[in-house]
Formats: structure tokens, sequence, C-alpha cells
């Protein structure tokens, strides 16, 4: 299992509120629930519970983000049972990615869902 890579899933979750597979209302209790669940693991750990509470008052702020991710990521390589937490969160409820595509050509671009080839070339100009 990559702890960190649940984590930051986790992460993203307890701050944005995002989840899926579930109602909007039933999102909400998940939400709360996993919000609850990593302050009991965080107990006394002010700057981890500070990191949690900064990264939901400001979900779009990565580095806020960051910072609640190393905590999660800390405390489930010491508790099993927590990391175990994580990835069952990560897995039940974690949004489905998306993907963004920009494309900048100086010449033809040919773009298809399926067929690409991206090659990298370094712009002389910088």
């Amino acid at each position: 299992m990559d702890v960190t890579a649940v984590s930051e899933a986790v992460a993203l979750m307890a701050a944005t509120g995002a989840v899926s597979g579930v109602a909007e209302h039933t999102a909400l209790g998940v939400v709360a629930r996993i919000r609850e669940r990593v302050r009991a693991v965080f107990d006394t750990d002010a700057r981890s519970i500070d990191a949690l509470e900064q990264a939901v008052e400001h979900p779009s702020d990565e580095a806020r983000i960051g910072e609640l991710t190393a905590a999660l990521t800390w405390y489930a390589r010491r508790d099993e049972g927590f990391a175990a937490e994580l990835a069952e969160w990560a897995a039940e409820y974690a949004p489905t990615g998306s993907v963004v595509q920009n494309v900048r050509a100086g010449r033809d671009a040919y773009m298809a869902g399926r067929d690409m080839t991206i090659n990298q070339r370094r712009d002389p100009s910088e």
C-alpha cells in the first residue's frame, strides 16, 4: 500500500468534502466521520490538528493540503490500523480524478482521446 497516496486522497476528501459513490446528504456525514476520526488519531498533536483545520478552512491551498497529507502519512506509518482505515476510505470514497490537457503548438497539433503522442521540446525563447 502506498501510504502517501492514500493519505493524499483522504486529505483531499477531508479538506474539500468531495467524496464519490454516495448521495449528497450522506457525503456530508462521511466527511464529518473522516474528520472526527482524524482528529481522534491526532489526539493532542496541536500542529497536526491545525493542519487539518487549515486544510478544511482553505481547501484550494495546495500547501495546506500537503501539510495535512504529511501529518496523515506520519500517523499511518506508525499505526497499521489507521493506515488500513485511510486505504479503505480512499478506495471507497475518493473521487475519480480528472485530466486536463493544454496544448500550445507552434505548428500543427492533433489531439485524440486515446491516440496521442507527446514530444516535449524546450522552447528556445526560455
